[in-house]
């Protein structure tokens, strides 16, 4: 066999292990945003640890320091997810936040 012909095997191979691998993928779409309108990214971190989802009180560091309450329940599981933090100023003195984790949109309180 030609090293061209294994080079042609071997691109064909990783472009099926993408195919096969894509069905798992999970992305945010447009509809899912419509909860972001009028936030802003602040922050990009990540979760040093193991992220088991969310439960309505539990509370999640970030490896920048940032520290949230979740105030809803879903689950998920990931390894050391990267976390985008968004602020809304509801008013002078109330900032909501969101975060993004995996493909979910999270409802948080900012306790530090």
């Amino acid at each position: 066999m030609k090293i061209r012909e294994k080079k042609l095997i071997v691109v064909g191979l990783a472009c099926l292990l993408l195919v096969c691998l894509s069905n798992s993928v999970h992305a945010l779409d447009a509809d899912d945003l419509t909860d972001l309108v009028g936030y802003t990214i602040i922050a990009s971190s990540y979760i040093a640890d193991t992220f088991h989802g969310a439960n309505y009180g539990k509370v999640v560091g970030l490896a920048n320091g940032m520290v949230f309450e979740f105030r809803e329940y879903k689950y998920s599981y990931s390894y050391r997810p990267t976390v985008i933090v968004f602020a809304f100023p509801y008013s002078e003195s109330i900032i909501l936040y969101k975060l993004i984790i995996d493909d979910e949109i999270y409802d948080v309180v900012r306790l530090r």
